[in-house]
């Protein structure tokens, strides 16, 4: 019994010496109440960020119109918020922003690429302006043939990796002499967080380097070009494939001067976007989006029209016609009037049987067509107009003018059916030419 009550008393001892330990350590450090020090306010006129962390930057964008097309439809690596102080440049300038593809395919598997040919040939007819980022699957060949053409009817392409994810950009990069290596570059000598964030100061004279005097990329890598870089690192800064020293471009352009790439897509998120010369970069970028001089051809119809558009008849009989006319180009959210007299300032569609074709001689003449009961064209044997319709575009700087002729009411109301369901482009002879008989 007393063996129990000692082992009792010996597990009673050790919460008593406890309770003592801490009781004395609370008595011996604490002193009182704590007392906050006081705040200190210190002027918003004395407080100096750092070198790196601002960049003053206010414009007075050019207005255009116009449409840029982003690509969503190849598994794109990136996050739409983030391409956000881009896309407002682009709609300050006047620019709509057309979506190639959705981002979510919960409900619906991705298209094939059969299904994205069809996609992006359609879209690149309306578009000025094409901005790949990221993408994750590979271009096909047909469809480098399409953004190929895209650009060589001067249309823009912008292309932007990261090296910190995942993409497949070369696949279409490759076509126009652009190759972006699977590297990072770095400093330890000087940068703002750590050696990846890299400073940038030399640069070569260009539309898109315009004003720049010293930019901050935070996950850059390199790219070669045959077009040549339009930014370079200095000597400290290293590429993580490279060991000698030497300039790397993570900034170019193509041979073609249409189309620009950067290794680098964090540059323009914010908050970065607003270090050093940042924002101005991405402002130099939303004018060469939106700066190019778009050849637009028969086969994009209707987008070469940018403006109300004035339907002109050769007779009063095709008001018929012309009422047909007009649906059609509401759908594509064109506004058009039925006019008596042309404006040469307007954008302009003639309607008119071949026997009209004198009211056109200026437009007819240019593209080498002669009509007298017979049609000639540089690019046709001779075709008898019974039965046949022609569409006919003529383009200047300030605007564009269809010119449909046919030889009945019928067969021109067949050809404007053919011009709403995209038909038409199979009876392409030209660039600017259509020649059709009966359907």
């Amino acid at each position: 019994m007393l063996a129990l009550l000692s082992k009792t008393w010996r597990l009673l001892l050790i919460p008593l010496f406890a309770l003592a330990f801490f009781s004395g350590a609370y008595f011996f450090f604490y002193r009182g109440g704590y007392q906050a020090p006081p705040t200190v306010k210190i002027p918003f006129e004395e407080i100096t960020a750092p070198s790196s962390s601002l960049g003053a930057f206010a414009e007075v964008p050019p207005i255009r119109s116009g449409v840029l097309l982003l690509d969503l439809v190849h598994s794109n690596n990136f996050e739409e918020a983030e391409l956000g102080s881009l896309m407002s440049r682009l709609e300050d300038r006047g620019y709509t922003i057309d979506l190639l593809g959705e981002r979510d395919h919960k409900d619906f598997p991705p298209p094939d690429v059969t299904q994205r040919l069809a996609l992006l040939d359609e879209k690149l007819r309306g578009a000025d302006s094409f901005a790949v980022i990221l993408p994750d699957d590979s271009y096909a060949t047909q469809e480098v043939d399409i953004v190929e053409r895209f650009v060589k009817k001067g249309g823009r392409l912008l292309l932007i990796a990261d090296p910190t994810r995942d993409h497949d950009i070369n696949s279409l990069a490759n076509r126009f002499g652009i190759a972006f290596q699977s590297d990072y570059l770095y400093n330890t000598v000087e940068y703002d967080l750590n050696f990846q964030d890299i400073f940038i100061r030399d640069f070569r004279p260009d539309e898109i380097t315009r004003d720049l005097s010293q930019i901050a990329l935070y996950t850059a890598g390199s790219i070669k070009s045959f077009g040549g870089g339009l930014a370079y690192t200095d000597a400290n800064t290293r590429s993580s494939m490279v060991e000698r020293a030497e300039s790397f471009f993570p900034l170019v352009k193509g041979r073609d001067g249409n189309v620009v790439a950067i290794s680098d897509l964090t540059f323009m998120i914010p908050p970065q976007n607003s270090i050093l010369d940042n924002d101005k970069l991405v402002s130099n970028l939303a004018d060469f989006l939106t700066g190019g001089d778009r050849r637009f051809e028969l086969a994009d119809f209707p987008h070469f029209f940018d403006a109300d558009i004035d339907i002109l008849l050769g007779r009063a009989s095709l008001l018929g016609v012309a009422t047909e006319l007009k649906s059609l180009l509401s759908t594509f959210q064109l506004r058009s009037d039925i006019r008596g007299v042309e404006d040469l300032r307007s954008e302009a569609i003639y309607l008119g049987l071949f026997e009209d074709s004198p009211n056109v001689v200026q437009y007819l003449d240019v593209a080498g067509i002669q009509v007298d009961g017979t049609l000639r064209t540089p690019f046709t044997p001779d075709i008898a107009t019974d039965g046949t319709a022609i569409i006919l575009l003529h383009r200047t700087r300030e605007r564009h003018v269809l010119v449909i002729l046919g030889h009945s009411e019928a067969i021109l109301l067949d050809t404007i059916d053919r011009l709403g369901s995209g038909t038409f482009r199979s009876g392409l002879v030209d660039d600017m030419l259509g020649v059709y008989g009966p359907s």
